[in-house]
């Protein structure tokens, strides 16, 4: 039985999948606009995985003879079989959350000195940072909604679904950062430290 292959293997291998023949440049810019909403995915990753792919045999490349020399690339029978076999396997992944503004608010009542701010400037900083937070997310939202109103994502579709997580989280912590900015001094109330 092959070695389980990692989850940014089958990123590449179901790109493949929608947009067969595709340069490395095209499978970026197609992560950008479908998963990168909800997959972190470096263009470093994208190249390297592309190349341990061809190596495996689950992904064929094709160089133009003349021109610029782009390569492209294409699955193998066996490249669709393995994500066929990944799509149909049971998952017990969960979601991680990388958030910036979460873990700046964790931190916040941490003290950066001997000088380190009273109460009154945490209660700013993370008023501040809650207004900053909720712009952020609104700007989110809206391009959510803009994908939505595209068109390009049926009514009922997988691809159509995974944006209204999108959406859903953004309404989420938009609600999240209200309450925070409503009551900011709240957070430093009696067992701010020990969480």
């Amino acid at each position: 039985m092959p070695t389980a292959l990692p989850v940014s293997a089958y990123v590449v291998l179901g790109l493949l999948s929608r947009q067969d023949g595709a340069t490395p440049y095209q499978l970026d810019q197609r992560i950008r606009q479908s998963i990168g909403y909800f997959w972190v995915f470096p263009r470093s990753q994208l190249y390297a995985e592309a190349g341990r792919l061809v190596r495996r045999g689950l992904v064929v490349e094709h160089q133009e003879e003349g021109g610029r020399h782009r390569r492209t690339l294409s699955l193998t029978d066996e490249g669709r079989r393995e994500l066929c076999r990944w799509l149909a396997a049971p998952t017990r992944a969960i979601t991680e959350i990388h958030d910036e503004g979460l873990l700046r608010l964790y931190f916040q009542p941490q003290a950066c000195d001997a000088d380190a701010p009273g109460d009154a400037d945490t209660v700013d900083a993370i008023s501040r940072l809650a207004a900053e937070q909720i712009q952020a997310h609104e700007g989110q939202l809206a391009e959510y909604r803009q994908l939505v109103t595209s068109g390009l994502l049926p009514a009922g579709s997988p691809q159509r679904a995974t944006v209204e997580v999108g959406l859903r989280f953004e309404r989420m912590m938009i609600g999240f950062w209200h309450e925070i900015a409503a009551s900011p001094a709240d957070l430093l109330g009696e067992g701010a430290e020990e969480a």
